[in-house]
């Protein structure tokens, strides 16, 4: 014979439901509910399978500050240019130099944090994306909390990047890779 349930019985049987039901939703929600990244596309890139193909490599990274850093082709000095992800852009805060040369911003004001050996402007522009060029001769690369991204030695000369700011929800995240783990090149 099967004894009805008492009062306390159904207190943990509706606890447990309860339980059940808010570890449903949570799930849903973890699913379908988009993180802010930065996505960076990176054409020709037929580094990583070794073949003659040219395929696209992607990846992300969820730091909402990055830096982009090159040596200028004319003057051979290094450029950097610091970005924040936005919900609609990237923002290009400041740019750092060590030399003046053609193209060279000077009407802006001076950024409130100057680097030894570089002169820095603030010039706070908004972009929808960036496509960047890299070559082994401008030792481009992309930094990120720790990482330092190496990106001309990942692909051939004169490859373009895209960075873009994205939403990708759980499932995205676990489609693609971080950019710091396909780092195969030695950088951090």
């Amino acid at each position: 014979m099967n004894k009805p349930l008492n009062k306390r019985s159904w207190l943990w049987l509706s606890i447990g439901a309860a339980f059940i039901v808010a570890l449903v939703f949570f799930t849903l929600w973890a699913v379908s509910t988009g993180q802010s990244v930065i996505e960076v596309r990176i054409s020709g890139a037929d580094r990583f399978d070794n073949t003659d193909s040219t395929d696209e490599v992607l990846c992300y990274f969820i730091e909402p500050n990055f830096q982009l850093r090159w040596i200028h082709s004319v003057e051979k000095q290094w450029w950097e240019e610091q970005y924040l992800r936005e919900s609609d852009g990237l923002l290009l805060t400041t740019t750092y130099f060590q030399a003046f040369g053609a193209g060279t911003p000077s009407t802006e004001a001076l950024a409130p944090i100057q680097k030894p050996g570089y002169v820095g402007y603030l010039i706070n522009e908004r972009l929808p994306s960036l496509n960047w060029v890299v070559s082994r001769l401008t030792k481009g690369e992309i930094d990120y909390a720790d990482n330092r991204i190496l990106i001309h030695q990942w692909v051939p000369d004169y490859s373009e990047v895209t960075i873009t700011p994205k939403a990708y929800d759980l499932m995205d995240r676990f489609k693609k890779d971080l950019c710091h783990e396909l780092s195969s090149d030695g950088s951090q």
